[in-house]
Parts: structure tokens; C-alpha cells; sequence
């Protein structure tokens, strides 16, 4: 796929979601629906056509990346903000479907729980917001006109190619970093495997259940050398020995990056946890209303007898 094509499929999509947008009028948000639809068939054929003729035709990729899309469109034009809240849900596990096809498990969670609590918060704004809206068709003026489409869009779009043309362009995509080296980052995963001593153990006794793992606090545990091998130091029945670790004990993509969070960046972790926990904090205040009274509460406010009176009734000895 050359870039113009997959420019050119991108601003028209861009065309046809502008037209969506326009509100009270249908006519135009079908047309621009048939345009966006026609770019995204579009680029499916076109990525279709670059696939190998042996190679399986991406049922479930194409599915979640409809899902995603359909989500999205529909969150930013529909004149509900609690259906487009719902849509959002979609866009968040259609997006999660293709992290785990890629491979990246903790991505794939981690885009549904912290969403999830984000999710939660919306709610709550949307149904303050819903709850206090005065215009004439019954939601706030900004749930029903788009503010800014135009700058919307083009931002938008830009981040769209340049993701696309990273993603999906040979000659232009992202070039690899030459200090980023596979032998480097082979080491920098052993440590991270030598960091968890718990799993590390696992893995000798995996390769020989009779070996027991040397730990010394002036070498490292697992040495690595300048191609990528690792190798640990064990006891064999009391003798020393060398075992060579083989790949597959390689820490896994989840573990690497709940190193990272938990090791490498704590001070982030905390901090964001309590940024959200602070958002939903005002979220409640900001969305807290007055409980509505009861029945009986009602009518006793106007002057009528309750409805329900037994012994722990606070209204008990009310006049029937």
C-alpha cells in the first residue's frame, strides 16, 4: 500500500464523518455514512490484497477493528451522552479484542480495568449533565451541536495517518532504534527474570529438579553474555555447575511491563492511582443531587396520612 492511497482513504473518511456530525439533517448524515463506510471497505480490500495467498484471512481482526470503529463514530455523533458513554464501552473492548490477538495480554487488561473506572466516572458526569440540561430537546446545547468538528477532525486524522503509515507503509515506517540491539534486550529481560526470585527458582528446577540456585551479593544471578545466552550457577548434590537458561524462561510481555510499573516507575503508579481515586471523589460531589423523599414522606409533607405505619414507622401515630 502506497501512502498516497492510504492518505487519500483517510481524508475521506474524515469527509464522511464531518458529514455525520452535521445535526438535523439526515439526508447528509447518510451520505456522509455510505462515504466512511466506502473508505473503510476501502482499506479493507487494499489490506486484504497486500495479505500473502497462503496466508488466513483475519476474521477476528477485522471484526474487533469494525467494532472499534463503529464504536467510535457513533460516540462522537450520537445526541444521547448516555449512549454514546455505551458506545465508548465498545470502542474500550473492541480495542482490548485486538491487544490480546496481538499478544499483549497486560495491555488488553489493563485497558479494561482502568477504563472501567473511568467509565464509572463518566457515568456520573453524564448524569449530572443529563439531569440539569435545559435545552428545547431535552439535553444541553453542547450534547446536541458539535463545538469544534472541523479541528476535531483534522487533529484526529492526522494522529490516524501517521499511526496508519507507521503501521501499514514499508518504506515508511517507524525505523528501529540502533542502540535497542537484540542482545541488549534479551539482558534487560533476564534482569528482569533475575529480579523475581520466586520464578527464577521455578525455572532451575524446571531444567534440573536436583539443582539448587547460587545467589551471591557481589555477582549477578543470572550472567549474560554479549549475544544473549543466560546462564545461572547451581549445586548438583553439592557440587557446582552451570546451567543455561533457554528462552522460553524469558519473562512474558505482562510480566515485563508489571516489572516496569511496580520496580522502575512506583512513583507513577501512585500518582495516577491517586489523580483517579481524586476524579471519582469529584465526580460524586460534583454529580450528588438531593435524595428524592418517600411516599410517606411526601404526604405527610402535604398534610396526608402515610400510607404504611407499623411500630418502628417514624410517622406512627399518624391521624388515617
Amino acid at each position: 500500500m502506497t501512502p498516497s492511497i492510504l492518505y487519500l482513504a483517510t481524508l475521506v473518511g474524515a469527509i464522511g464523518l464531518f458529514l455525520i456530525m452535521r445535526p438535523h439533517r439526515r439526508t447528509t448524515r447518510v451520505v456522509g455514512t455510505i462515504i466512511g463506510a466506502a473508505a473503510i471497505a476501502f482499506l479493507m480490500v487494499q489490506i486484504l490484497q497486500a495479505l500473502a495467498d497462503d496466508a488466513v484471512v483475519p476474521i477476528l481482526e477485522i471484526v474487533f477493528g469494525l467494532g472499534a470503529i463503529v464504536g467510535g463514530v457513533r460516540m462522537v455523533t450520537h445526541p444521547r451522552p448516555v449512549f454514546a458513554a455505551i458506545y465508548f464501552v465498545l470502542v474500550v473492548v473492541s480495542s482490548a479484542g485486538i491487544f490480546l490477538l496481538l499478544g499483549a495480554e497486560f495491555m488488553a487488561f489493563s485497558l479494561v480495568i482502568v477504563y472501567a473506572g473511568a467509565i464509572l466516572i463518566t457515568y456520573l458526569f453524564v448524569i449530572m449533565l443529563a439531569q440539569e440540561a435545559t435545552g428545547t430537546a431535552g439535553e444541553a446545547l453542547y450534547d446536541r451541536l458539535p463545538r469544534e468538528p472541523i479541528a476535531a477532525l483534522i487533529v484526529g486524522f492526522v494522529l490516524l495517518a501517521s499511526i496508519g503509515d507507521a503501521l501499514l507503509v514499508v518504506d515508511g515506517g517507524i525505523k528501529p532504534d540502533p542502540a535497542a540491539t537484540p542482545a541488549k534486550a534479551l539482558t534487560h529481560r533476564w534482569s528482569v527474570l533475575a529480579g523475581m526470585p520466586k520464578e527464577l527458582d521455578a525455572v532451575v528446577a524446571g531444567i534440573n529438579p536436583d539443582a539448587t540456585l547460587v545467589r551471591s551479593e557481589d555477582m549477578p544471578t543470572i550472567k549474560v553474555d554479549p549475544a544473549g545466552a543466560a546462564r545461572v550457577d547451581v549445586l548438583i548434590d553439592d557440587k557446582p555447575a552451570t546451567l543455561e537458561l533457554p528462552e522460553s524462561a524469558l519473562p512474558t510481555n505482562s510480566q515485563v511491563v508489571g516489572w516496569a510499573l511496580v520496580a522502575e516507575f512506583p512513583v507513577s503508579l501512585e500518582v495516577a492511582g491517586v489523580i483517579l481515586l481524586m476524579a471519582m471523589f469529584g465526580a460524586v460531589v460534583l454529580a450528588r443531587r438531593q435524595i428524592d423523599l418517600s411516599e410517606d414522606e411526601r404526604r405527610v409533607a402535604a398534610g396526608l396520612p402515610p400510607l404504611l405505619e407499623d411500630e418502628d414507622s417514624e410517622f406512627a401515630g399518624g391521624d388515617r
